[in-house]
C-alpha cells in the first residue's frame, strides 16, 4: 500500500486510455505526457501501459507501507525520499515507512510515479485512466486526497535503467508541429500568419481537457455559424473571441468552433508538459513529416520499451 499524504495541485490514476470509444462521448484520456508516462513504467520492469500516478505542477507526498521500486520520470519536481535527493529518469528501492515528496515543477507541468506492479484502480471500458468530468476510473472517479491508500499490483519484472539518449528535455516554450486544419482557410490571412509566427501563452485556464491560450486573435474572414465537428487531442479551436483553445488529453469528442490546426500525433505528449504560463509556438507541418515524425518516434522508443507507441 502507498498513502497519500498529500495531494498537491492535482494527483490522479492514469493508464494508457481508453481508445475507441469517442463515438460514444468518451474520450480516451490516460497519461497527458504519454512518453514520459511509458519510461516511468520501463525503469520499474512494468509493461509501458500499467497504471501510474500522474502528479500536477508538484507538492505531492507519499508514504509507503512496504519495500518496492519505483520511478519517477516527466517534468523536474525535485523529488526527495526522507529528505534526500533523488533523480528525476530514475528508478530507485524505497522501504516500508519512507516519505516521498515532490517540491513545485521546475520546467514543464507532470511527473509519472511508476511503482514496480502499478497501481490498483477501478476499470471502465478496459482502462483505470481518471475522467474526471464523469468521475470514471481511477480511484472512486476522482483527483486523489490526502488520506488515500492506494494498493499495489505484483512485480512485472526487474528494474531497468534508461539508456542515454532516450530521455526527453523539456522546456516552458513548448514548440508544436502542426498541420492546417478543417476551417484554416477560412481564417483571415492575418490570423493564419499569427498561428504560425508569433508565440501564445496558456492561461491560467489550463487543465486536462484544454488549454486557453493568450495572444494574437485568430479570427474567420467572415461570421459563420458552424455545426458541432469531431475533435481529437491537438486540435486548436477559434472561440468568437479570437483567442485560441488547444483540445487536450480529455478534451470534448466534438466541438462548434473552427479547427484552425492540428497537432501532428507524434507531438501530442509535449502537450502533457504545458503549464499556466507556458509559451507555445505552433510550426507548420510540410509534406509527409507528420508521417515520418510519427514513424521515427516509434520505432526509436519502440525498440527500447515493448509495445509502445505515440
Amino acid at each position: 500500500m502507498i498513502e497519500v499524504r498529500q495531494s498537491g495541485t492535482r494527483l490522479t490514476i492514469q493508464d494508457a486510455g481508453r481508445p475507441g470509444h469517442r463515438h460514444q462521448g468518451i474520450p480516451t484520456s490516460g497519461a497527458a505526457d504519454r512518453l514520459s508516462f511509458a519510461l516511468a513504467n520501463f525503469m520499474v520492469g512494468n509493461p509501458w501501459d500499467t497504471p501510474a500516478l500522474e502528479c500536477v505542477l508538484g507538492g505531492q507526498h507519499f508514504k509507503f507501507e512496504k519495500d518496492v521500486i519505483i520511478a519517477i520520470a516527466g517534468a523536474e519536481m525535485w523529488a526527495q525520499v526522507n529528505g534526500q535527493n533523488v533523480e528525476n529518469f530514475t528508478s530507485f528501492k524505497v522501504n516500508s515507512g519512507d516519505i516521498l515528496t515532490f517540491s513545485f515543477a521546475r520546467t514543464g507541468c507532470r511527473s509519472y510515479l511508476a511503482v514496480q506492479g502499478g497501481f490498483k484502480g477501478d476499470p471502465f471500458l478496459g482502462s483505470v485512466s481518471t475522467y474526471l468530468p464523469a468521475n470514471l476510473g481511477g480511484f472512486q472517479g476522482r483527483a486523489l486526497q490526502t488520506r488515500d491508500k492506494l494498493e499495489i499490483g505484483s512485480p512485472f519484472g526487474s528494474s531497468q535503467t534508461i539508456p542515454t539518449g532516450y530521455v526527453p528535455s523539456f522546456s516552458n516554450h513548448i514548440v508544436l508541429r502542426a498541420l492546417e486544419g478543417p476551417e484554416f482557410s477560412e481564417l483571415t490571412l492575418a490570423s493564419q500568419r499569427h498561428l504560425f509566427v508569433d508565440p501564445y501563452r496558456a492561461t491560467q485556464h489550463t487543465n486536462r481537457m484544454g488549454a486557453r491560450l493568450k495572444g494574437n486573435q485568430v479570427v474567420p474572414k467572415e461570421h459563420t455559424h458552424m455545426i458541432s465537428s469531431p475533435l481529437l487531442p491537438g486540435t486548436l479551436q477559434c472561440p468568437p473571441d479570437g483567442q485560441p483553445i488547444l483540445a487536450m488529453t480529455d478534451g470534448h469528442c466534438t466541438g462548434g468552433y473552427l479547427r484552425a490546426l492540428q497537432v501532428i500525433r507524434g507531438d501530442l505528449w509535449l502537450m502533457g508538459q504545458i503549464r499556466p504560463g507556458s509559451k507555445i509556438s505552433f510550426r507548420r507541418g510540410i509534406g509527409n513529416e507528420a508521417l515520418d515524425v510519427l514513424s521515427r518516434r516509434n520505432a526509436f522508443y519502440g525498440g527500447l520499451i515493448d509495445g509502445f507507441t505515440f
